[in-house]
């Protein structure tokens, strides 16, 4: 079987847009230095792609939600260091009241000074980070206007005697956040366990009415309950200092799952670099092959387009 001239004229063309295209598209991946330019060029480092990159995309939104958690926890370790600070001064007032030199007026000012610590106490308590409250448990926010997770309320008893207490208004439950499908992060205790079951607000308000009573009937009675109050308060401060440990511990081991997943991630972005880089020595040694290639076909095909019948006759 003969081939025609027109047929071998065919060929040198596709070889040429053939050429011609692996040129180009050598060239492209040369200038982004990605060692495929679609899907299609490569589908199974395509794929292998994907999945780095879904990866790190993952560990990034991790690590996201362990930054806020860390700033979160933070906030916490230093509202409490004020807190303990407060129940210290309170316990050195108490120490002062037990002294029998004190009069009614330096009682007095010490009562005021202790209700002073109390409201500082509550605005501690109700600390916030953004629009989230610190203690309040899973409910960080959607209070009505005007209310707060922790309240002081006064009643008035039927012998006219006004009573203060501390009530809370947030959850029991501990603070959650969730960064992945089935992944959760409890940050911190809600306000129940950290101040109110410690008997901060009512051994501070008892504190309170015991130094504006100035009893001096029962002088004895009196001495015994401010001592039980210190006592109290050493146990309130403990507690304090256990629950910003326990918060200290988070936070390290917030750090210690970071670094992990930095490494990781690091890793993938490494393997990722790998598949998707361009080796640019080999595609410039392989431009320099296509274009002498080309080159070549080029004048195969003007020494074709050049043939005439009578060259042959």
């Amino acid at each position: 079987m003969r081939i025609g001239m027109n047929t071998k004229f065919g060929g040198i063309l596709a070889d040429l847009e053939r050429l011609s295209s692996e040129i180009t598209l050598n060239q492209l991946k040369i200038s982004s230095g990605k060692n495929f330019l679609k899907p299609s060029d490569d589908p199974a480092a395509s794929v292998t792609t994907l999945n780095y990159k879904q990866g790190i995309s993952r560990l990034e939104r991790y690590m996201r939600a362990i930054d806020d958690g860390y700033a979160f926890l933070k906030s916490q370790e230093a509202t409490l260091s004020k807190v303990e600070d407060l129940v210290a001064r309170a316990k050195v007032l108490a120490i002062q009241a037990a002294n029998a030199t004190q009069d009614i007026n330096a009682r007095k000012a010490a009562a005021e000074e202790i209700d002073r610590i109390v409201q500082n106490l509550l605005s501690l308590a109700n600390s916030q980070l953004g629009e989230k409250y610190l203690f309040s448990g899973q409910k960080t926010t959607g209070f009505p206007p005007g209310e707060t997770p922790f309240k002081l309320v006064k009643e008035t008893l039927p012998d006219g005697q006004i009573l203060e207490k501390v009530l809370y208004q947030g959850s029991t439950e501990d603070f959650e956040i969730g960064y992945d499908k089935d992944m959760k992060m409890t940050l911190g205790e809600n306000g129940q366990k950290v101040f109110m079951d410690s008997g901060v607000f009512e051994t501070l308000l008892a504190l309170k009415r015991l130094l504006l009573a100035d009893n001096k009937i029962d002088y004895q009675k009196e001495q015994y309950n401010i001592q039980e109050i210190i006592g109290k308060l050493d146990e309130i401060y403990n507690h304090f200092a256990g629950k910003r440990g326990k918060i200290g511990a988070e936070m390290s081991h917030l750090e210690t799952k970071k670094n992990l997943y930095l490494d990781f991630k690091q890793t993938l972005e490494s393997n990722l670099s790998e598949v998707e880089s361009a080796d640019l020595a080999k595609l410039a040694t392989r431009l320099q092959s296509l274009q002498i290639a080309y080159e070549a076909a080029l004048k195969a095909t003007a020494l074709f387009s050049d043939m005439s019948l009578a060259k042959y006759l």
